[in-house]
C-alpha cells in the first residue's frame, strides 16, 4: 500500500483481535488494535513481564511474512540465553545497582540492534525488537542508535491481575528454569519482575510510541505525529 506521500506501508493492522483459551473459555489479550509500519521500520516492543509483549510481537511477525514481508523477531531473551545461559537466570543478573549484570544487558541489546540493523541493510523489511525495554535510558539509547531507520515503540500493559498471574507462572516452566522446582522458579521469576519494576517509566518522551492495554480492548495512549511510522 501506498499512502499520499508515496511511503511504502508494509503493514496497516486494524481492529486486530487474539484470544486464547483459557478456562471456562476463550480469554481476549488483543481487541481492537490498529497501527501500520514503514518498509525499513525498527518495530521495538516495550512493557512489563507478563504484558503480552512476545504475544504481539509474533502475531504481527507472522502477519507480516503471510503477506509476503521479510520480517524478522530479534529477542534479547533469547540472545542472553545462547550468550550467558544459567548465570542469566538468577535474579541479581538484574538488579540495577548489579554493573556486571547492566553491561551485560546492555551489551546483548546493541548486539542485537547491530544485528537487526544488518539485517535490515540486506533484505529485511521489518526488524521487532522484543525485550523490556521499561526504561526511559535504555529507550534513549534505542532511539540514538537507530537513527538510520524509524523507530515506532508499542507498550504492552496487562492489567488483568488473573491472566498475568498466569502468564508468570508460565513462564517458570521455560527450560532455564529446569534445574528448579515450580516454587523456586516463582520466586526467582517475581524478584526479577520486582527489579524491572524498580526502573520502570511508562511511554512519554519517546518520538513515536503507542501504549496498549492486551487484555482490557483499548488502546490507552499514543503520540501519532504526520511523519510517525
Amino acid at each position: 500500500i501506498i499512502n499520499k506521500n508515496e511511503v511504502k506501508i508494509v503493514l496497516k493492522a486494524e481492529n486486530l483481535t487474539l484470544n486464547v483459551d483459557d478456562e471456562g473459555g476463550k480469554k481476549c489479550l488483543l481487541n481492537n488494535i490498529s497501527f501500520q509500519v514503514e518498509d525499513g521500520e525498527m518495530l521495538v516492543i516495550t512493557g512489563p513481564n507478563g504484558g503480552g509483549k512476545s504475544t504481539l510481537a509474533k502475531r504481527i511477525r507472522d502477519g507480516l511474512v503471510t503477506e509476503g514481508i521479510a520480517a524478522k523477531l530479534f529477542n534479547n531473551g533469547d540472545m542472553r540465553r545462547a550468550l550467558i545461559g544459567a548465570e542469566s537466570t538468577d535474579p541479581n543478573f538484574y538488579d540495577p545497582n548489579n554493573k556486571l549484570g547492566r553491561e551485560a544487558r546492555e551489551m546483548i541489546c546493541m548486539r542485537n540492534m547491530e544485528i537487526a540493523r544488518e539485517w535490515l541493510a540486506k533484505d529485511g523489511e521489518v526488524a521487532i525488537l522484543d525485550a523490556t525495554n521499561v526504561s526511559r535510558a535504555r529507550r534513549h539509547l534505542i532511539e540514538t542508535t537507530l537513527t538510520d531507520y524509524p523507530v515506532l515503540f508499542v507498550e504492552c500493559v496487562n492489567e488483568d491481575q488473573l491472566l498475568l498471574n498466569a502468564c508468570i507462572r508460565r513462564k517458570t516452566t521455560l527450560p532455564e528454569y529446569a534445574s528448579y522446582t515450580e516454587e523456586e522458579a516463582l520466586a526467582s521469576f517475581m524478584k526479577r519482575i520486582s527489579y524491572y519494576e524498580t526502573i520502570y517509566e511508562p511511554l512519554q518522551d519517546e518520538k513515536y510510541w503507542l501504549r496498549v492495554d492486551s487484555t482490557a480492548n483499548r488502546i490507552l495512549d499514543e503520540r501519532p505525529c504526520e511523519s510517525s511510522p
